[in-house]
């Protein structure tokens, strides 16, 4: 492997002995892939809760900075994933005092190492936007999955100790979805008896679960999808892929940046298999999501990936004029940043005086921190794939999957269904 006089010095503790460290870890990591070298990265986002680093984690990354390593935000821009707990309503939705300082310690750590705390899974909505060939290193398969497929950028799935030392050094190998003939589709997928004119982002991101399900780690590419694709049905698709098999990215056949044609989006080869998905293969996923026929419903979860605007508002006029049941909790988890936004449009207002609260900085699907809850949540139900697919195993609780309408009707009435 090859390495620059620049990334020899980060090696040999020039750098000092928390760069060191960190150029360390990606070194093995290249020879780990037999990557020939390593390059620039523009974007960093790294997990951010607790209960993915755990007491080791949290003291390695306290070592790294009493060593001295930083990051250097002019060259790499870096943020930070959903942390454990909402600083407004930790106690109220049942958070304990030890598992909040656990977190805040780690939020130190990570400003001193130079980070934006930004606390969300849609960090590309909030700045971090790596434009097109641009190399990135994130956290989080829902945004790595759209940052390779919507926006062009280029990077792999990565742990959490890589993705920090990547931050550190603004270097990753080059391997996989770095280099160009890695990124062809390889599965055609086509939707023929599906009437997409009404499919919401909700139904995108059950087609992207049957759809990674069916094809685990091969790059699908969609025929016949409309070409004015909203930004939450792409997120749809994005977030949904990689849940239950591990799809790197996606295309698009006419709107993604490297689908422009069929033999551009397939490198000039044949696909290896055509997948046609249905109705019935639709009815499949919410089958296997909902895991329970349980009318009644304990909790409302909806932000994984976060709440955009759209989202709340959307919510909001479900809720205005009304009550949620007293018997339910009602959760929307975003980011600070469209908190701020949905209290000044009048959004938090309606689903407060509802009964809902807005959580904002918090995971809502793989690190949700259901098991900190108060006793008596059961059944949580939801509109999101990730949470439904992550929370029966993470959180011991039964799921109810539907789109936002049927939730917000279960909130109301307490009940799932007629």
């Amino acid at each position: 492997m090859i390495l620059t006089d620049e990334e020899k010095r980060m090696l040999d503790s020039s750098c000092g002995e928390g760069m060191r460290r960190a150029m360390e870890i990606i070194v093995t990591l290249a020879k780990t892939y037999d990557a020939d070298r390593l390059i620039k990265i523009s974007s960093a986002h790294l997990g951010a809760t607790f209960k993915s680093h755990g007491i080791e984690g949290l003291e390695w990354v306290e070592e790294l900075v009493e060593q001295g390593a930083r990051c250097d935000l002019d060259q790499v821009l870096v943020t930070l994933n959903p942390r454990s707990f909402d600083n407004d309503h930790w106690r109220e939705i049942g958070f304990e005092e030890q598992a909040v300082a656990n977190q805040e310690r780690l939020d130190r750590c990570y400003h001193r190492l130079g980070t934006i705390p930004v606390y969300s899974c849609v960090h590309y909505l909030l700045g971090n936007l790596p434009k097109r060939n641009d190399h990135f290193s994130w956290s989080g398969s829902s945004g790595q999955v759209l940052a390779n497929s919507v926006l062009g950028a280029m990077g792999n799935r990565e742990g959490v100790w890589a993705n920090v030392a990547a931050a550190i050094t603004g270097r990753t190998p080059e391997y996989g979805l770095h280099l160009k003939e890695n990124r062809r589709g390889q599965v055609l997928v086509t939707t023929e008896d599906l009437d997409l004119s009404k499919f919401s982002a909700v139904d995108y991101a059950t087609l992207g679960y049957f759809v990674g399900r069916e094809i685990n780690d091969q790059i699908p590419v969609f025929s016949g999808l409309p070409k004015h694709l909203t930004m939450e049905q792409v997120r749809g698709l994005a977030y949904s892929l990689p849940v239950a098999g591990a799809v790197p990215m996606f295309h698009v056949l006419g709107v993604t940046p490297e689908a422009r044609t069929f033999e551009e989006a397939f490198g000039g080869e044949e696909p290896n298999r055509k997948l046609v998905v249905g109705a019935q293969d639709l009815k499949t996923v919410y089958d296997l999501l909902n895991t329970t026929q349980r009318g009644e419903v304990d909790l409302i979860c909806f932000g994984c990936p976060h709440c955009t605007v759209t989202e709340l508002r959307e919510v909001a006029s479900l809720l205005q004029g009304k009550r949620i049941s007293e018997n339910v909790r009602l959760w929307l988890c975003t980011s600070r940043w469209m908190k701020d936004l949905a209290t000044h449009l009048g959004y938090r207002e309606v689903i407060e005086r509802a009964g809902g609260y807005i959580l904002s900085d918090i995971c809502a699907g793989p690190s949700a921190p259901f098991n900190y809850l108060k006793k008596g949540i059961s059944v949580v139900a939801t509109n999101s794939v990730k949470t439904a697919f992550y929370a029966p195993g993470t959180s011991k609780v039964d799921v109810l999957f539907g789109d936002t309408k049927k939730c917000i009707e279960a909130a109301i009435r307490g009940k799932w269904g007629n």
